[in-house]
């Protein structure tokens, strides 16, 4: 289930990437928002980056007792670090897209 939610949560957020032209998603398109979409679209942001955070924590958490466990058993100490590359672009594009949201959302003076 979490499996699920987490290639959906990923989907949808490469979709929104992805859907425009040359990734022109900028302030002048969440500008052009009202204020609910703009609500609804920083809800589902911040939602995809607390996801991709839990997801980080999860393989890091796995990785270092997949660690511990090796180091038992071989007697050699391993590290458990995970690359995290691609979450880290994820990331970046999402909060990136926070901040023109928020931008836009003071231009706008939503509540």
């Amino acid at each position: 289930m979490k499996l699920r939610l987490c290639v959906a949560v990923a989907s949808a957020a490469l979709c929104t990437f992805v859907s425009s032209s040359a990734f022109a998603v900028d302030y002048e398109y969440f500008k052009g928002q009202s204020c609910p979409e703009l609500g609804k679209e920083l809800s589902a942001l911040q939602k995809a980056e607390k996801e991709v955070n839990d997801k980080k924590k999860d393989a890091n958490s796995k990785a270092n007792t997949q660690a511990v466990i090796t180091t038992l058993l071989v007697g050699w100490p391993f590290w458990g670090e995970t690359d995290h590359g691609d979450a880290n672009n994820m990331l970046a594009e999402i909060r990136a897209d926070i901040k023109y949201v928020t931008r836009a959302q003071k231009a706008n003076k939503c509540p």
